[in-house]
């Protein structure tokens, strides 16, 4: 699955270009027109990754750069703006920016630029998880009890797992479930969901996904990044 990435453009037409481009590509994308906007958007998404706009209705891009690093500093951020003097591009790569693109720019690009930042990225996207006190390893299909037992899932409820906690709080229903993980390996029918997630319960607790009834699944737990 690849990382999500929160856009923050205020130019419809830019902005709605991208967000489609980057689903047709696979990614996740959450979109943002203003900077006090992109801050909720980001609490509450944690994007892998982030592409600001300099320029913004309220704020310039600066400051929610500045906000990003204060609430997650390993989170990386490129800048793709108008503004592309020397200073800017100074001041945006001292506040940690990975890339600053200068508008106008070609879409593959861009999308190459992304792909290097993701692939040197020394973090890897959400691969590992501390959820009170468990461990989840994504890249390694297992999660480490509070014992440090080793618990292994498979490749499809791994999957499943890493979509739950790609987006914590989201209600998923079945049938986005089965729109998400019929890539990685089918799920033959719902039912087979809901015996994934039986399983992840035994792994990681009974609380940790929640049951909507009638809607789907969502996960609940506490977590946090795994240095």
């Amino acid at each position: 699955m690849k990382p999500s990435i929160m856009i923050v453009e205020d130019d419809e037409s830019l902005g709605e270009t991208l967000r489609e481009r980057l689903v047709k590509e696979g990614y996740k994308v959450f979109w943002s027109k203003t900077a006090a906007d992109s801050k909720i958007l980001f609490l509450e998404k944690k994007p892998n990754l982030v592409i600001l706009d300099l320029r913004l209705p309220d704020e310039n891009g600066f400051h929610v750069a500045e906000f990003i690093k204060k609430e997650s500093k390993d989170t990386p951020f490129l800048f793709l703006t108008a503004q592309a003097g020397a200073q800017e591009r100074l001041k945006g790569f001292e506040l940690g920016a990975v890339e600053f693109i200068p508008k106008p720019f070609h879409l593959k690009e861009l999308l190459i630029r992304l792909e290097r930042v993701i692939q040197t990225s020394q973090k890897p996207f959400g691969k590992k998880w501390n959820s009170g006190g468990l461990e989840i390893h994504l890249d390694s299909f297992a999660v480490k009890s509070q014992k440090g037992e080793l618990i292994p899932l498979s490749k499809r409820d791994c999957a499943l797992l890493e979509l739950l906690i790609s987006e914590p709080g989201h209600v998923w229903s079945r049938n986005e479930i089965l729109d998400q993980i019929v890539g990685e390996d089918a799920f033959p029918t719902q039912r087979t969901i809901d015996n994934a997630i039986v399983r992840l319960r035994e792994a990681l607790g009974e609380s940790s996904i929640r049951n909507v009834r009638g809607v789907g699944y969502q996960w609940v737990a506490p977590l946090s990044p795994l240095n």
